[in-house]
């Protein structure tokens, strides 16, 4: 049938017909009422089945039940300009083994576009259903469909624009290749994209390809089976924009050989639902996680987790995630300090910095600048948690008092001690000394030790430092006074926030 440039103000109707070794054209073709197709059986194994470059349909097209085998790398059925009301193409079969089966570049609906219950099979790198730069301004459901493409991607969407909301709940989608399964780079999406219970497979290459999507809605991820493999992930989100929230509850993800999720620069505005057993099933367990799962967050942003504890979240960021970066660290903990858990997002900063000094540690100088930022970790935890850094300086004053206390137990020569009674002035030098009590010698080994203050007892007792032995006690109390100045240099930078590492 050649009719193309028909004009038909009224419908056209095909339903029923058999059209076998020749095709259907209707180029540029302009129909005032509907298209009805359904039931049909169009097969062509020279070149495409059905042609409708340009075609303009004011009403509704219907190729429900339709049967379009065609061949070439032109597709079965062509679409591409076309423009319509509702398109329903339910429980068809499309098939093309040496080219895309629906080719629809640059197609606007008006209405909905419903590929329920469909089988589409096509060949080639320019994907199985093509919808590249397509329009539309209702839903577009993919409810239960099949679509599969062994040499390329099964579902070719860039910059595909729907007004309504994407639904693939329950669909098989497989493809092969580089370019991806499923192709939504730059698309916008202005309802909710719902992959629920979808199984998108991709053996050599990202099952879910998506740079620059928008959402205004939420993504659902949940329930779904997506396997993918290659470096580039599983999962391509890269530089995607979420109004609504990203729900990957019952996720299954897989990837032998690259990343799970690709979230780089990606943004959720209303939350995010992303259990962490999604790609780590031991998150929940402390310590070094050996499971191979990976993910890349750096610069991924959201506002809040939803049913997601953040500790399981702590544990995907410092354990699989590529490399160290220090925003996804700084991300969760402002979501933590903004719901009022300060104490967690301490925790969240001193795990930023025990991960930099474990991942990266050239980035913080030679062995001796290594050795001091692990020192500042375990006394103070970076500045975030002073508890530890009050303890060693207790124990440092304690150290200082001992150390006062033995020197008044060793003795130096007949009648003398390390620490002894201070002679008075004026008193001849063969007066005999008297051992010092033991509040004057503590009181000796703190005044000896204090970087500032004094207890006045060294008038009354000091060290002896003209014998060897009084040197190596005050040498040791010398290197346990430089401790506690540099112990409450720390507590006083960490009390008063002076000192935060945050690279």
């Amino acid at each position: 049938m050649h009719a193309a440039g028909l004009r038909v103000d009224g419908d056209l109707l095909l339903r029923g017909v058999t059209v076998r070794g020749g095709a259907i054209h209707l180029l540029r073709a302009c129909i005032s009422g509907a298209l009805a197709c359904e039931k049909a059986e169009i097969v062509n194994d020279t070149g495409p089945a059905l042609t409708a470059d340009g075609l303009r349909v004011d009403g509704d097209v219907f190729l429900r039940g339709v049967t379009v085998r065609g061949s070439g790398k032109d597709g079965a059925v062509r679409l591409p300009g076309a423009r319509s009301g509702q398109l329903a193409c339910e429980k068809a079969e499309i098939v093309n083994d040496t080219g895309p089966a629906l080719e629809a570049e640059g197609l606007r609906v008006d209405g909905g576009l419903f590929l329920r219950g469909v089988t589409v099979r096509g060949s080639g790198e320019n994907g199985a259903v093509r919808l590249l730069d397509a329009h539309i301004s209702g839903t577009l459901e993919y409810g239960k469909a099949e679509i599969v493409n062994d040499t390329g991607p099964a579902l070719y969407a860039d910059r595909l624009r729907v007004d309504g909301d994407v639904f693939l709940s329950g669909a098989t989608v497989r493809g092969s290749g580089e370019n991806g399964a499923v192709r939504l780079p730059g698309a916008h999406i202005s309802g909710a994209l719902a992959c629920g219970k979808a199984e998108i497979v991709n053996d050599t290459g990202p099952a879910l390809t998506a740079d620059g999507l928008r959402v205004d809605r939420t993504l659902f991820l949940s329930g779904a089976t997506v396997c993918g493999s290659g470096e580039d992930g599983a999962v391509r989100l890269p530089g995607a924009h979420i109004s609504g929230q990203l729900a990957c509850v019952g996720l299954r993800v897989s990837n032998p050989s690259g990343l799970l999720l690709n979230l780089l620069k990606a943004r959720v505005d209303d939350g995010m639902i992303l259990p962490a057993s999604v790609v780590c099933p031991d998150a929940g367990r402390g310590g070094r996680c050996t499971h191979p799962g990976r993910v890349d967050l750096d610069d991924f942003a959201f506002t809040a987790l939803r049913r997601v504890d953040w500790r399981q979240w702590l544990h995907l960021v410092a354990h699989h995630t590529t490399s160290y970066r220090p925003q996804p660290y700084q991300q969760l903990a402002a979501i933590e300090r903004a719901a009022g858990h300060d104490g967690n997002a301490r925790q969240v900063l001193i795990a930023q910095q025990d991960d930099l000094r474990r991942r990266t540690p050239a980035a913080l100088g030679g062995r001796w600048a290594r050795a001091v930022h692990g020192l500042w970790g375990r006394l103070a935890g970076y500045g975030y948690r002073t508890r530890t850094l009050a303890l060693a300086l207790l124990l440092a004053l304690a150290a200082a008092g001992a150390a006062g206390y033995i020197a008044g137990q060793v003795p130096t020569r007949p009648g003398h001690h390390a620490a002894e009674r201070v002679t008075p002035p004026g008193s001849p030098t063969t007066t005999a000394t008297t051992q010092c009590s033991t509040i004057e010698l503590i009181g000796l080994g703190l005044d000896r030790g204090l970087p500032l203050g004094a207890t006045g007892l060294r008038a009354k007792c000091d060290l002896d430092t003209a014998t060897r032995r009084g040197q190596t006690i005050t040498f040791a109390i010398w290197i346990i006074q430089a401790m506690l100045w540099g112990l409450i240099t720390l507590a006083v930078a960490g009390y008063t926030n002076l000192i935060r590492k945050t690279p």
